[in-house]
């Protein structure tokens, strides 16, 4: 791609970055005489038509935000099926990159950091656009180190459908939020909880999670706590570990509501070091460890020699009385300590074991209880259990084999039988969310690949068993994935004109691939192919087509 122009005016220089859905380069306005910077969409990417819409729908939304710490989106294009975007070029580091230069950030620079993109969340919020992809690559510094965020092209807006590529969800999942590990719509509040996911690798070094695969790290943004920051680097203040706290709560009712609150309490993180008015200040704590002003004076006061030294006469003739006054007390506690003893031994009722009574039903557990000096509870509790049978005991409370007192109480617990799962619809998930959503209700998945012609590749078409079964925890739900269109025979198109033949191969979801060559009397029509006609093809293949001249 290098050299190539688009759109007449925008001459790619070099390639400066790649991700999974686009490559971007540095790039020449040959009409504004400016470097811009062209992100171009993968192949890969132009082949589903419905994302191409979302594509180009909010690359223009996202070409109407204005802002300071916003990476400016100057046009949005297409040319021979090379669908681009131009941005505002950022000579700079990104703010991953940087992290891994210093190791960990200070806190107040990481607060001023992490205050700049919440400005720049806070003006994409309210203008209606989610971004769903915070994460450090995504934050570059402009030479004077203001923070610019970028990749609002590829956001979705705040009512818009989630946007899925493959089996991968979009976005790097170490930041993703609960919601969108889940395949749930991203909205305000992830882009919160990943730019607390930011500001705590900022501050520690580290992401919070780590997995061997994208699925096993997704869970844990969905199941797992993340180990408090200044367990990691205690010099963090604790304003700033409450702010972060709070950003990543699971539940997004529980985080802040909007940026406007992340940047207030920010402010008083890094200003006042305090946690803010708005969510985060400890309650009933005014003083926030602070020593009062009259306890200050009592540390500070000067001792009085003079009054030591009389004070010592004074201690020296209290000495004998204290010594008596010991030796009383500790006479008082061996009578009580051995009268205790003699009352457990001869008068409380002995200690009998708890009997093991799982497995047997009810009736029979309470009367070998009963049997051991102990009393059954009247009250049963039930509970799932996927091994002992319905009306059997699970356990007790407390458990076999402990020593109590005869008379005890003990709690029956009885099995009610195995806890059903009901199985979720899951018709159009991607491979990986479909797992992420089993993964969590405890059952495991076993993929099948088939052609299907009718629906979208990657896409789940089928499920054993299906939506609304009864299942028990760890059965296995076996999901169809379209592999797209199958093989199919390639006609004969030698004969056809050249445009007759690409109609042919396009409409069939293949590549033509024009060689020309002299042939008498057949210009401009097929007179050769590769593959043959007959032989099997599949999908996106290239077909050659030679051609007379």
């Amino acid at each position: 791609m290098v050299g190539k122009i688009l759109a007449e005016r925008y001459e790619l220089l070099e390639k400066i970055a790649e991700g999974g859905m686009a490559r971007v380069y540095r790039a020449r306005d040959l009409v504004l005489k400016r470097t811009v910077a062209v992100k171009v969409l993968k192949d890969q990417m132009t082949g589903d038509a419905a994302f191409i819409r979302r594509f180009e729908r909010e690359a223009q939304s996202a070409a109407a935000l204005s802002h300071s710490h916003i990476v400016n989106i100057y046009d949005v294009g297409e040319q021979d099926g090379t669908y681009f975007m131009v941005m505002e070029y950022v000579e700079g580091d990104n703010l991953k990159a940087y992290i891994r230069q210093k190791g960990r950030l200070p806190a107040q620079e990481a607060i001023q950091i992490a205050r700049q993109i919440a400005e720049a969340l806070e003006q994409a919020h309210t203008a209606g656009m989610v971004h769903r992809d915070i994460k450090p690559q995504n934050i570059l510094f402009s030479p004077s180190g203001k923070v610019k965020v970028t990749d609002f092209g590829i956001a979705i807006a705040g009512d818009g459908m989630t946007v899925t590529v493959g089996d991968e969800i979009i976005g790097s999942v170490q930041y993703i939020s609960p919601e969108q590990a889940r395949g749930e719509i991203a909205c305000k509040q992830s882009d919160l909880y990943s730019l607390g996911i930011v500001l705590y690798e900022m501050v520690t070094g580290k992401v919070p999670f780590s997995g061997e695969n994208p699925v096993a790290l997704a869970m844990k943004h969905i199941q797992e706590q993340i180990v408090p920051p200044r367990r990691l680097a205690p010099d963090i203040p604790e304003a700033l570990e409450l702010v972060i706290l709070k950003a990543v709560q699971k539940d997004m009712a529980d985080r802040y509501s909007n940026a406007g609150e992340f940047l207030e309490d920010l402010y008083y993180a890094g200003e006042k070091g305090l946690p803010g008015t708005a969510s985060a200040r400890n309650p009933g704590n005014s003083s926030y460890g602070e020593e009062s002003e009259e306890e200050d004076d009592k540390i500070l006061r000067p001792i009085d020699n003079s009054l030591a030294e009389k004070n010592t006469s004074f201690l020296a003739r209290r000495w004998k009385t204290i010594l008596k006054l010991v030796i009383f007390f500790v006479l008082v506690g061996g009578i009580f300590g051995g009268g205790a003893y003699m009352f457990s031994n001869f008068v409380s009722p002995p200690e009998v074991a708890v009997p093991d009574v799982r497995g047997l039903s009810q009736s029979d557990a309470a009367m070998i209880l009963r049997e051991e000096g102990l009393v059954p509870s009247s009250e049963v509790i039930y509970i799932y259990d996927d091994e002992i049978q319905v009306g059997n005991v699970v356990k007790t409370d407390p458990p076999q084999g402990r020593m109590v007192r005869e008379e005890r109480v003990v709690d029956i617990y009885v099995s009610q039988g195995p806890e059903y799962i009901v199985i979720p619809d899951l018709s159009g998930r991607t491979e990986m969310e479909a797992e992420i959503i089993l993964r969590e209700l405890e059952l495991s998945m076993r993929v099948v690949r088939e052609y299907n012609e009718d629906i979208e590749k990657d896409r789940i078409f089928r499920q054993v068993p299906g939506e609304s079964f009864p299942a028990s925890r760890g059965e296995e739900v076996v999901v169809y994935v379209s592999q797209g269109r199958g093989p199919f025979r390639l006609a004969d198109l030698v004969g056809y004109s050249e445009q007759g033949a690409v109609d042919y191969l396009e409409s069939n979801d293949l590549k033509p691939r024009i060689r020309y060559t002299f042939a008498v009397g057949s210009s401009g029509h097929v007179v050769d192919q590769k593959p043959e006609p007959g032989e099997e093809v599949l999908p996106n293949q290239f077909v050659d087509l030679y051609v007379g001249r």
